[in-house]
């Protein structure tokens, strides 16, 4: 057994299935009530009932959320919910309010209990006080520097997770009040509607209604966004620092999103004496994943005062996947965006033994997979055959680069 893992994010079951079997040692995810994602898809109780036997049968770990903060008007419904999950057989639920903890505690969920960035856990006091109290593992601040964990692992034993891939926000470790503010939707209750991404303008004070352009560059400007983090680089510092486990952040994101950024902290972290070697390689995929400029230090992420502009940055489109457990030339491909005859895209593979698979196709014949007739296009939210040049693995996602 490795003594750390990835932990990969699912939005909903099909993405918690990519995450999967591109290389997740656990996934997380959430139900319809009380967790941060209100606006994700989620998991029904038939979903979770899925998830759990998909991620049993390929050995992978279950974190369920339950991390919202939670007002006095919530408590009652926040039992009720917690008493309707109690059958499942999760490895740990992650909360972030003590009343959760305290419920949790009182019910017959027979899990792991994990907190959540939220509370801002900075200290090993504060690490050995939530252990005390039935924390497992705790997922530090994000504003928790590498030689503070070293001191936090020094005198503590709770496990260690942190973000190591993703989105940030502008508030310490998440707790933001900017969205209840300015449109009424509570982050701290899952509701985020991300106004630190907006486009701002400045309002002089005896020019009421004059709105004067912020100008920083051609698109846009988001005068409160971060970059988002990417450790890929600094992995196994923190990894020889004693941290357990490394979270990867985007349960909006697509299922592509999930699977090639887990494939690739998966193969940095299980090859650490190939890291440099593939260095171009990591640096080459992560970009071709939706994403704002990188950062791997949220202290001074800003120091370059001509870099100040945090545009999203997409390279590909995401087509669809391979709907086939096994290596064919002619598979099922579900459709996110058209294929058509003749296209050249690329394709990549879950890991095999730590090896890249990653191939480019040409699209031979798209035929319906109803009728069985050829088809002239594979649309969006569809499933066609389609034959390729070359054999492509099972499970294999497709793309198509982005013309400059």
């Amino acid at each position: 057994m490795n003594n750390y893992e990835i932990v990969s994010p699912a939005g909903n079951l099909e993405k918690l299935k990519f995450a999967v079997l591109y290389g997740a040692h656990s996934v997380y995810f959430g139900g319809d009530s009380f967790n941060l994602r209100d606006k994700s898809r989620n998991f029904s109780h038939q979903d979770i009932e899925d998830a759990l036997r998909f991620c049993k049968a390929h050995n992978v770990k279950t974190t369920f959320l339950l991390n919202s903060f939670v007002h006095e008007d919530d408590i009652k419904q926040l039992r009720e919910y917690v008493k309707s999950i109690e059958h499942f057989d999760f490895d740990a639920v992650m909360i972030s309010d003590p009343a959760t903890l305290e419920i949790v505690q009182n019910s017959q969920l027979d899990c792991r209990i994990y907190l959540s960035t939220q509370m801002s856990t900075l200290n090993h006091l504060s690490a050995n006080f939530w252990h005390r109290n039935g924390i497992s593992r705790i997922v530090l601040a994000r504003e928790t520097t590498l030689d503070d964990i070293k001191k936090i692992r020094d005198s503590s034993s709770v496990e260690l997770e942190i973000f190591a891939h993703g989105a940030v926000c502008i508030s310490y470790s998440g707790r933001c009040l900017l969205s209840r503010y300015l449109s009424g939707r509570d982050a701290n209750q899952g509701a985020c509607s991300h106004p630190c991404r907006w486009n701002f303008a400045l309002v002089e004070e005896k020019r009421p209604g004059f709105h004067l352009e912020i100008i920083e560059h051609k698109r846009d400007t988001h005068i409160l966004s971060s970059k988002d983090l990417c450790l890929i680089h600094k992995i196994t510092s923190f990894k020889d620092a004693g941290v357990n486990a490394f979270k990867i952040e985007g349960r909006m994101k697509s299922l592509y999103y999930a699977a090639n950024v887990t494939r690739i902290y998966r193969h940095a972290l299980d090859n650490p004496d190939l890291n440099n070697s593939f260095k171009d390689f990591y640096n080459s995929e992560l970009d071709l994943v939706s994403h704002r400029p990188y950062t791997d230090d949220l202290f001074n992420e800003f120091s370059d005062m001509e870099n100040r502009d945090v545009p999203y940055i997409k390279k590909v489109v995401f087509l669809g996947y391979i709907n086939n457990e096994e290596q064919t030339d002619n598979p099922v491909v579900k459709t996110f965006n058209p294929i058509r005859p003749g296209d050249i895209i690329e394709a990549i593979s879950p890991l095999n033994r730590d090896n890249i698979l990653d191939t480019e196709l040409t699209v031979l014949e798209i035929r319906n997979k109803d009728t069985q007739q050829p088809d002239e296009l594979a649309r969006p939210n569809s499933e066609s055959y389609i034959k390729f040049d070359k054999s492509i693995p099972g499970n294999s996602i497709l793309r198509k680069k982005m013309a400059v």
